[in-house]
């Protein structure tokens, strides 16, 4: 039987995290400014709160100034300068995860620009050059995916949506069953639990990452809509597939409506966070619920500092903190 990756909990413990720094005009018109300013507070937070070595890629020496100019001196820091397209390292690059002997290996997907909607020169590079730069063995899958439409417990459980991971515009005519061959002959998967659709208005067509996490082996967290709420059904029967799969499910308030400085709704979600080694750093939105949820996360990670960063700005780009965060696991 050939070799399978395992995939870790995003618990585990990480050598490092990789990030991208924007810096497409085209890309944030009317935002460029605050989406650099969203990245840096969290690439400090991961780097000093959350005690993880974070990667930042930079276009050139020109973005590194202006990054550092915005970060200031913080330990844990390093500028690493490649070609990349926008700052979703979380879907360019592999899921790394643990070979057999410990070492370093990469799920690695085709990538076409989250379903021809965002195609960005450069992006569809990053995966050969981060495993090449990590000397990471690569596990190819002939899927097309991003890393934010698969969660795992790192036990062999995995969620999906079908919305993402069927569609039409990535993998066209493809089975569920199918689906589950092609991953599970690459990486230690015992279950996949699919549920059916994500978040209205997200560019990805409804990554995982947006709507339910887990925060424990057996235990995942998503959001429940308040009276009024957007994607109140959605959320609904999301928590009902959940509990059906046999897993403990904890609660988040959903934000209310959200809408970019041009009025375009905006898919937020509290459940983007992203869990670092000593930290989980958590997208807040300036609204009533922010409180709630974050004394929900701190329950759930009680050994970890939680801390709240705004997100508004970088979600009007199309997603949060998990989306342009991508761990590489320690091998120790």
């Amino acid at each position: 039987m050939n070799e399978r990756l395992r995939l870790p909990a995003e618990w585990e413990p990480h050598s490092a995290c990789w990030l991208g720094f924007p810096y497409l005009e085209d890309e944030w018109p009317f935002n460029l400014a605050a989406a650099q300013a969203s990245i840096a507070a969290l690439s400090r937070a991961i780097a000093e709160r959350g005690e993880e070595p974070v990667r930042l890629l930079v276009k050139n020496q020109e973005i590194e100034a202006h990054a550092r100019s915005l970060i200031g001196e913080a330990r844990n820091l390093r500028y690493v300068t490649t070609d990349y397209g926008d700052c979703w390292l979380r879907d360019t690059a592999p899921l790394f995860g643990h070979q057999d002997n410990g070492e370093l290996g990469a799920l690695c997907f085709e990538f076409n620009g989250w379903g021809g909607k965002h195609e960005m020169p450069f992006d569809e590079r990053v995966s050969g050059w981060l495993t090449e730069h990590l000397q990471a063995r690569r596990f190819e899958c002939p899927v097309v995916l991003e890393g934010g439409a698969l969660e795992t417990n790192g036990a062999g459980t995995f969620l999906t949506t079908a919305s993402c991971a069927l569609n039409p515009n990535r993998n066209p005519g493809m089975t569920r069953e199918a689906f589950e061959k092609l991953i599970g002959d690459r990486v230690s998967m015992e279950r996949l639990i699919w549920l059916d659709e994500g978040l209205a208005h997200d560019h990805t067509d409804g990554h995982i990452d947006m709507i339910a996490r887990f925060v424990a082996p057996d235990t995942v967290i998503c959001m429940r809509p308040s009276r009024g709420a957007p994607n109140a059904g959605v959320l609904h029967s999301i928590e009902e597939k959940l509990r059906a799969a046999g897993l403990e499910v904890l609660g988040l308030p959903a934000p209310p409506d959200l809408a970019s400085s041009r009025g375009e709704p905006l898919p937020a979600s509290y459940c983007n966070f992203y869990i670092a080694n000593a930290a989980v750093i958590v997208p807040t939105y300036d609204v009533p619920e922010d409180e709630a949820a974050l004394g929900a996360i701190a329950d759930a990670f009680p050994d970890r500092d939680v801390i709240g960063l705004p997100a508004a700005d970088l979600l009007w780009g199309g997603g949060a903190f998990h989306c342009v965060t991508q761990a590489e696991p320690s091998t120790r």
